[in-house]
């Protein structure tokens, strides 16, 4: 049997929101991947000032013409320190409360910030500075990784992947198009806005990507079934 089945079978099962065997055989690889590459993007940007791509991606990033979608980029911008606190806890208390097994995931998905904070402080990497980037809005802290990036990946991909199993199949793409929109602007947003560089951005999605398939690839007996659930009915079929 071509290898390409598996491969279908397991997206397919992960985009439902129930993932089996067949989807845990290949999170793990995909999680220690992601692991090995945000570890290599780590590593260059401990060791360097900045890395090649940083400044010409800032640069197109800033000039391109957004027009309306600036005013997206504002708002992603502004959920920072207490108020990112605050859309977080809300997202997983909402979610518990909605469902056990949702909030559950949305609890794990959310250490992926612990992290992001204590390698910040380990890194203590520079903000852009002015005479190589413009900067809209001047941030506090340090910049490897971008605590947005980390957050709007977690919160976002944990969010379709916990409600998923109540989505008719039909229209689950639309639900994992939406998250993938988000997570785009947000890292997008970041560098638009001269808070971060290009390698800042793509170390904290590759966080918040990697913990997230951490989480999905649990062992079933420690991540509960779908159908844990307070009120609603039972879960779609994949």
């Amino acid at each position: 049997m071509s290898r390409a089945v598996p491969v279908e079978k397991a997206a397919r099962e992960v985009l439902a929101g129930q993932p089996r065997s067949t989807a845990r055989a290949w999170l793990g690889p995909l999680t220690l991947a992601v692991a090995i590459v945000f570890a290599l993007d780590t590593y260059l940007v401990a060791t360097r000032p900045l890395l090649p791509f940083d400044v010409p991606v800032a640069a197109f990033v800033q000039s391109f013409p957004w027009g309306p979608v600036t005013y997206v980029f504002q708002v992603i911008n502004s959920t920072a320190g207490y108020v990112q606190v605050a859309v977080g806890a809300g997202a997983v208390l909402l979610l518990f409360f909605w469902e056990r097994r949702a909030g559950y995931l949305m609890a794990i998905g959310a250490v992926s910030s612990l992290l992001d904070n204590i390698i910040k402080s380990v890194m203590a990497r520079e903000r852009p500075t002015a005479d190589l980037v413009h900067i809209l809005t001047p941030a506090p802290g340090y910049s490897y990784p971008s605590g947005h990036a980390v957050f709007f990946t977690w919160l976002s991909f944990m969010v379709a992947f916990s409600i998923a199993p109540r989505v008719r199949p039909a229209y689950r793409w639309l639900l994992w198009t939406a998250a993938t929109l988000v997570i785009v602007l947000a890292c997008l947003a970041r560098v638009w806005v001269g808070d971060h560089w290009p390698s800042d951005v793509a170390g904290g999605f590759l966080l918040g990507l990697g913990w997230s398939a951490f989480v999905i690839w649990l062992p079933e007996r420690w991540l509960p079934s779908p159908d844990w659930k307070w009120l609603r009915g039972r879960a779609q079929r994949v």
